[in-house]
């Protein structure tokens, strides 16, 4: 597995690294501590998969506010990717929970500015153990890690910039124990 950047390798590296429930290929949201990675914050997401159509962006880190020209938490993740690859984009967030792997991708995001930015992401589900008020089965999360792969110089960045979209350039799928799944882009 090719990771590009060093901070998406030290992400990886405390991924693994996680407790794991007796039984569970995953890590429990619970032993996920954010404080144990400080230099990582700023360049975190964390989604929890509320339905197909509905990937909510539960924290979003100050890097990647930037980056976007505001922050996206709260927001559904899918309505920033081009219509004729949401279901795609659905289906490589479910696929993480549903078949423990992760992803590492390489993106494209397109800023209202016309500025492309390139982007590593790379992505593990947690086994979200902790309950709900109903007692219901708790929705799937997944973490990511997001650096760009060539860092902007400060003076390129305009202060009115936002996201308009996010295209996928390469993605593959890690092998969390259960082999890798096979998934058509």
């Amino acid at each position: 597995m090719k990771i590009r950047n060093a901070r998406n390798r030290q992400f990886y590296d405390y991924w693994q690294g996680l407790e794991r429930a007796e039984g569970f290929d995953m890590p429990n949201r619970s032993s996920f501590r954010p404080e144990d990675i400080p230099s990582l914050l700023p360049n975190i997401i964390i989604y929890e998969l509320i339905s197909r159509d509905n990937i909510k962006i539960r924290l979003q880190g100050t890097a990647i506010n930037e980056r976007f020209g505001h922050d996206m938490t709260g927001a559904n993740y899918l309505d920033y990717v081009a219509d004729d690859r949401r279901q795609v984009a659905s289906d490589a967030f479910w696929l993480m929970a549903q078949h423990p792997c992760g992803i590492c991708a390489v993106l494209e995001h397109a800023l209202s500015s016309g500025r492309n930015v390139s982007v590593e992401s790379i992505g593990f589900p947690l086994r979200n153990d902790i309950p709900t008020l109903d007692g219901s089965e708790p929705n799937p999360i997944i973490v990511y890690q997001s650096n760009e792969i060539e860092d902007l110089k400060p003076f390129e960045f305009k202060s009115n910039e936002r996201l308009e979209l996010i295209l996928v350039v390469e993605r593959q799928i890690i092998d969390l124990g259960k082999g890798a799944p096979t998934f058509i882009d």
